[in-house]
């Protein structure tokens, strides 16, 4: 009897939560990815339109991070610091 090989790929589930200092946004939804490194672009991606967000409001200081976990544990954390100040105006 000849044995069979699949090839499977999997992906897993992976969860984006919002985190800054006024606020906290829980993914329940979350995304499928191959992986950690498609899980950390992603991450980035998230991160930098909160970023635009704050911007777009006026926030002139804010901490941003984003925590990516799959179902069970933290996989990831990407973060950063938007300052900004005006010395001068027109």
């Amino acid at each position: 009897m000849r044995s069979l090989k699949y090839r499977v790929d999997w992906c897993a589930q992976y969860f984006f939560d919002l985190r800054s200092a006024y606020i906290f946004s829980r993914d329940e939804e979350g995304v499928e990815l191959p992986d950690a490194e498609a899980a950390h672009d992603m991450a980035l991606d998230v991160l930098l339109d909160g970023a635009r967000c704050a911007v777009m409001e006026g926030s002139m200081d804010q901490r941003f991070a984003i925590e990516v976990r799959n179902g069970t544990e933290p996989v990831l954390e990407v973060g950063a610091v938007f300052h900004f100040k005006i010395f001068r105006q027109q």
